[in-house]
């Protein structure tokens, strides 16, 4: 998995040399977790942040583009009574792109992400590091949409599912895993503005 990401990251950066357009992006992100089953309803959503780079769409052909980024997202979720947990991860979204409308688009792919470093506490101030309890690495299907407002300014919303299991197996017991009991995924809204710099996309 690791060899995937890097062989990801190392695409992305050779299309950014290449490419004619590229825009920085950053928004807000509404972050949630999926956990099955779900013992009791204690699990809520967190609102954080997330920012990167955007390789404009490559044509693949008339109707078909490919637009990949490079995105630093923070994502995590909140345990009643507990506190909050903050997971840190670079993300490598490859997207292809399809014209529904004049100057808006339908974003559909796969994901990859890796978890720089999670957080644990009271909140995002008051809280320590601790990896321990979550996989290096996610992947997730993404869906959105995204409008070109000017040749330079796009808005865009969209939506991730988490495909993988993210939580790591620790032992609870007689010699049973966490993740024997509990599967968690993580999902994310994510609503952005991205600002274009090079030629005209």
């Amino acid at each position: 998995m690791k060899k995937l990401l890097a062989s990801i990251v190392l695409l992305v950066a050779a299309f950014t040399v290449n490419a004619q357009s590229v825009s920085f992006k950053a928004g807000y992100t509404h972050s949630d977790v999926l956990v099955s089953p779900e013992p009791v309803n204690i699990f809520t959503p967190k609102e954080t942040f997330h920012v990167g780079i955007v390789i404009n769409d490559i044509q693949l052909s008339d109707k078909i583009g490919l637009q990949s980024e490079l995105l630093y997202s923070m994502q995590g979720f909140k345990v009643a009574g507990l506190g909050n947990v903050g997971l840190q991860y670079l993300s490598v979204p490859l997207l292809l792109t399809f014209p529904v409308a004049d100057g808006l688009k339908l974003l559909a792919g796969p994901q990859v992400s890796y978890l720089i470093n999670s957080k644990i506490g009271v909140d995002d101030l008051f809280a320590v590091s601790y990896k321990g309890l979550f996989h290096d690495f996610d992947a997730s299907a993404v869906a959105g949409l995204e409008y070109k407002v000017t040749d330079k300014v796009s808005i865009g919303g969209r939506y991730s599912l988490g495909l993988s299991n993210v939580n790591k197996d620790f032992v609870i017991g007689n010699n049973q895993n966490f993740s024997d009991y509990f599967q968690m995924k993580n999902t994310a809204l994510q609503v952005y503005v991205s600002f274009g710099f090079g030629s005209s996309r």
